[in-house]
């Protein structure tokens, strides 16, 4: 019958996944190429090509090689990001880094490359050379410097427990940072009732996947303080807060304007060099409230009431841009930096280390395409697809870091029977990993699933995408993140929609 039918092809799943494993363990065990690689997986992993472990140099500071080669990928995200794109994008020799974004290059650049001045961008090239490059100090009696940031505060995560009288806490901080040590800050809090004891910006410090080492989910020590309670035996960092914080209105409302922040020493970083990291890494940093509440339920650890990642303050009045009317021709592009999913942390997983970049172009005529560039799994691609959130308790499980939801646009996948299906056939396969660790399924076509987009257009979808990025996720599913979760579905590895406005 059907169910058997169902159960012999999971099992040839299971029985392919096995063969990919153990056949590997027949051959000599390469070295794995990617940070925390199980030993058990390492068979599995192909070998680096030469030059793969290559240090990376600097060309000069705002630097850009004359001759960079051919382009090969735009993408976004951080230095360290970009340099593993390179690393695991076939013919890839060096990287145009403009702060939060990339250009992968084709062309060799050495240390004697001619190079134009560039204010945004400075080259990044791969090199089997270990010298090490010196760069000055800025000169002290240098102007000093101001940019302003913002931060949309809701619930710590980790406050999810029963009980909590401060369930629905959220907020909202704007922080203006120079380099010459002048820091303020204006807070305003709802749904807490009990004293904000610590107010700081922190900075994250290690974390294994994308968004546990960025501000999203992470950890790490505060930097600067702003308002808080420096009563004995409270959140002490040998920094005092400046004022206290505000208390809470008959509206349950906090607000505590024009705080000074004061510098927190602990490490041997000046507070010049804070700020300029700050100015040029604000995804690694985020605002912390701490309220008693959180203090006392949490002691002798110490875990924010909530919190929010640093966003740089758009300069310029706010403007609203009408959306399109879904009869017109319109495009959209989107980009997602992936890691592996966080429900992935089983023992033995072959796919641990997986991660990516993917970019889309998606127009209200029909025409969805895309390429994803996948590295650090193993076992065969079998689905990938956009979904939209849907239910979620929290703020991270209602929007794409955490949540879940039914795709609504199927890219590349497997469609044999057995596997993942939601009634939209894949278009093509998703590439095979070649001998970079790496899966490159370039110019793959979209297709708009029809079941889960019931009484939806196609161009309605798109605009909802624009106006409500956060609501999308991309999910890349392995075999062995299949066959692990069957009969549920988890994604390989993931990554937030993020709407591409042009730079």
């Amino acid at each position: 019958g059907i169910e058997a039918m169902a159960a012999s092809r999971f099992s040839a799943a299971v029985a392919l996944l096995c063969s990919v494993l153990c056949c590997a363990t027949t051959a000599e065990t390469p070295k794995a190429s990617l940070r925390g690689a199980a030993s058990s997986v390492q068979a599995a992993v192909a070998s680096p090509p030469a030059g793969t472990e290559a240090s990376w140099m600097l060309l000069g500071d705002h630097q850009v090689a004359k001759d960079e080669g051919e382009g090969l990928m735009t993408a976004t995200g951080d230095l360290e990001f970009c340099k593993q794109l390179c690393s695991h994008f076939e013919g890839c020799k060096s990287i145009a880094f403009c702060g939060a974004q990339c250009f992968l290059k084709g062309g060799q650049v050495t240390p004697t490359s001619e190079s134009v001045d560039n204010p945004h961008c400075t080259t990044y090239y791969r090199s089997v050379k270990t010298d090490a490059t010196t760069t000055l100090a800025p000169d002290s009696e240098e102007m000093p410097e101001c940019r302003s940031f913002t931060s949309v505060l809701v619930m710590n995560q980790g406050q999810q427990y029963s009980g909590n009288a401060e369930a629905d806490i959220h907020g909202f901080a704007e922080m203006t940072l120079c380099t010459n040590g002048i820091m303020k800050a204006t807070l305003q809090l709802d749904g807490g009732h009990t004293e904000i004891i610590a107010t700081h910006i922190h900075h994250c410090e290690g974390g294994d996947s994308h968004q546990t080492r960025t501000a999203a989910l992470c950890t790490g020590p505060p930097v600067v303080n702003f308002c808080g309670d420096n009563a004995a035996g409270l959140i002490a960092y040998g920094a005092k807060y400046s004022v206290a914080c505000s208390g809470y209105n008959s509206a349950d409302t906090s607000i505590t304007e024009d705080v000074q922040g004061t510098f927190v020493p602990y490490s041997d970083i000046s507070l010049t060099e804070r700020v300029n990291d700050i100015f040029a890494n604000p995804d690694m940093y985020y605002f912390n409230v701490h309220t008693a509440a959180s203090f006392f339920y949490w002691y002798p650890a110490h875990m924010g009431g909530c919190r929010g990642p640093l966003k740089p303050k758009t300069s310029g009045p706010a403007t609203t841009t009408p959306a399109p009317r879904p009869e017109e021709d319109k495009c959209f592009s989107f980009y997602s930096q992936m890691s592996m999913n966080e429900l992935q942390k089983y023992p033995g997983n072959p796919d641990s280390q997986a991660s990516g970049y993917a970019s889309f172009t998606l127009c209200t005529n029909g025409t969805l395409k895309g390429q994803a560039l996948i590295f650090g799994g193993t076992t065969q691609l079998i689905a990938m697809h956009v979904h939209r959130c849907e239910g979620g308790d929290t703020p991270q499980t209602r929007t794409a870091e955490l949540c879940e939801g039914s795709p609504v646009l199927n890219f590349c996948g497997d469609n044999s029977a057995g596997l993942i299906a939601d009634g939209t056939p894949y278009l093509e396969a998703c590439a095979a990993y070649s001998g970079l660790g790496a899966s490159h399924t370039k110019q793959m076509m979209g297709a708009f699933v029809s079941g889960t987009n019931t009484g939806t257009t196609l161009a309605e979808r798109l605009v909802d995408m624009a106006q409500n990025p956060q609501l999308y996720v991309f999910n890349a599913h392995s075999l062995a993140s299949f066959t692990h979760w069957h009969p549920g579905v988890q994604g390989m590895a993931r990554g937030p929609m993020e709407l591409w406005t042009g730079a």
